[in-house]
């Protein structure tokens, strides 16, 4: 399984390019972090708790969190995408548009994601 994330990663990499400043991948269920870059062992469950916390946020106030969600950080943003076996977090450069990644990142990484939990 490692390398196929491994494969994953470097999918997504090449897809994304030079704006993709880390990358970590963990188990949807777990929040097991599994592969990745440029990242800490910590990243993807911390992560994995604020998307749970948005999660049930957004519940209360009669919503729902869609599968991806972009924050802005100071020198970039980070995008995590969500999905029901796997899940990703990219730290991208504050020069990556919005709309690219709208339309062409979080797509990527949906469908990256799906292939490997297969």
């Amino acid at each position: 399984m490692i390398e196929e994330l491994d494969g994953t990663i470097d999918d997504i990499r090449r897809q994304v390019g030079a704006s993709l400043v880390a990358l970590d991948l963990w188990e949807s269920g777990s929040a097991l972090s599994l592969a990745g870059f440029g990242t800490t062992p910590a990243t993807g469950p911390m992560l994995h708790r604020v998307t749970e916390d948005l999660r049930h946020a957004a519940t209360l106030a009669g919503s729902r969190l869609d599968d991806y969600h972009v924050l802005t950080v100071g020198g970039g943003a980070v995008v995590v995408v969500s999905r029901p076996h796997l899940s990703a977090a990219l730290l991208l450069t504050d020069d990556a548009e919005l709309a690219w990644v709208l339309n062409d990142v979080v797509p990527a990484v949906r469908a990256a994601l799906d292939a490997a939990s297969v």
